[in-house]
């Protein structure tokens, strides 16, 4: 009988052990894991990466905000309480835009004194914190 108890207590020993020797390399294999992965995700923070977190794409520069962009088109709507101008626009190529009819910022009082419904104009355009304002009108 007292065989059969050690025999017994050896085998709950083996398997526990085994287990957790199992339990063990799985923490070790899941610790490499997640060290690998937050390697990988802190890369971009290491290197200096500048992220706009407002809109999760890549903060634009200065320069590429300032750009100046040409287009035709038609005015639709003079609006002088917000000071803004809707036009039927052509395609505008340097920003991949198809034709569309948008509205615009005019913050110049002479440019805007200019506009009429129907008027079909060339005009430069860049983009400011709300939208896109008119620069020029030709």
């Amino acid at each position: 009988m007292m065989k059969y108890l050690s025999s017994s207590a050896n085998t709950l020993w083996s398997r526990f052990n085994f287990t957790l020797i199992e339990n063990l390399k799985m923490k070790k294999i899941l610790c490499c894991s997640f060290s690998v992965l937050l390697s990988f995700s802190s890369a971009p923070l290491l290197a200096g990466e500048k992220v706009d977190h407002e809109n999760m794409h890549p903060a634009e520069q200065e320069s590429v905000q300032r750009a100046i962009h040409s287009a035709t088109g038609t005015i639709t709507k003079v609006d002088e309480e917000n000071r803004k101008v809707t036009i039927a626009h052509e395609p505008i190529a340097s920003l991949s835009w198809p034709a569309m009819t948008m509205g615009f910022l005019i913050k110049s009082e002479e440019l805007f004194a200019q506009l009429k419904v129907g008027d079909v104009i060339r005009f430069e355009l860049v983009k400011v914190e709300k939208g896109y304002e008119i620069t020029a009108i030709k």
